[in-house]
């Protein structure tokens, strides 16, 4: 099937696309600001929760339609994956041990998937498949193992604690969060109006997240920084 949009559909798959669109606008709004302001604050929690339920929706939602495209839903569900496990991180009320293992089982699954995609699109001329790169296929693929990964490491080691839990929170937002604006600002670049439509600006935009998840890693992992930003360890 191809690809399907507002513009062409009707009825409910209409109704699906406006509302997937409408709720990945609301997370990119609150992502943006529990970016941005001061870590652990009201603000920041609140707009953190909104970016959340969100993004899951809206992974979940991009999963439903990529099936009814007859493409792959793994994008969708991983998205919605890296959100949860982020939240559940600081807010162990979340989750239970049962399901970390079977997050972690769907988190490796995802890896080997996005591989095997990705070697079937290195098969095909300019090793591109409907606008996607291999390479980039690849590099969500290893995200996904490493995702899978940290959580083994939870999972025998029990609940974490200080730099290391505020490093898998703030990484698995901030990837979440790269993923939506890429989604947005490069998947949906030609549907912009062409007079705001400025290609290095959107650029920018579309990877902010990644050097900003860089500079977390810097100083809450490497450094151990976390005057400021310290989460309680008592989240509910």
């Amino acid at each position: 099937m191809n690809h399907v949009t507002i513009a062409t559909s009707s009825g409910i798959v209409w109704l699906a696309l406006v509302s997937h669109f409408g709720i990945a606008l609301i997370a990119l709004a609150a992502g943006t600001v529990a970016l941005a302001v001061a870590k652990g604050g009201q603000l920041h929690k609140k707009s953190g929760i909104v970016f959340t339920y969100a993004m899951i929706a809206t992974g979940l939602s991009a999963a439903a339609i990529s099936a009814y495209e007859g493409k792959s839903v793994v994008g969708g569900l991983f998205t919605a994956y890296l959100i949860f496990t982020a939240t559940s991180t600081v807010k162990p009320s979340w989750t239970r041990r049962a399901l970390d293992v079977a997050l972690m089982l769907l988190a490796f699954g995802f890896a080997v998937g996005m591989y095997l995609d990705g070697f079937s699109i290195w098969s095909e001329p300019g090793h591109v498949r409907g606008g996607v790169p291999a390479f980039m296929i690849f590099f969500m693929a290893t995200i996904a193992a490493l995702a899978a990964v940290g959580d083994l490491r939870m999972i025998r080691e029990g609940r974490l604690r200080g730099a290391r839990r505020l490093a898998r929170h703030l990484w698995r937002m901030s990837f979440g969060l790269f993923i939506a604006t890429g989604s947005f600002f490069f998947g949906q670049m030609k549907f912009i109006p062409e007079p705001i439509r400025i290609v290095p600006l959107l650029s920018v935009l579309g990877i902010a997240p990644l050097p900003i998840l860089v500079y977390w890693m810097w100083r809450v992992r490497l450094r151990r920084r976390l005057n400021g930003i310290m989460l309680s360890d008592r989240s509910a």
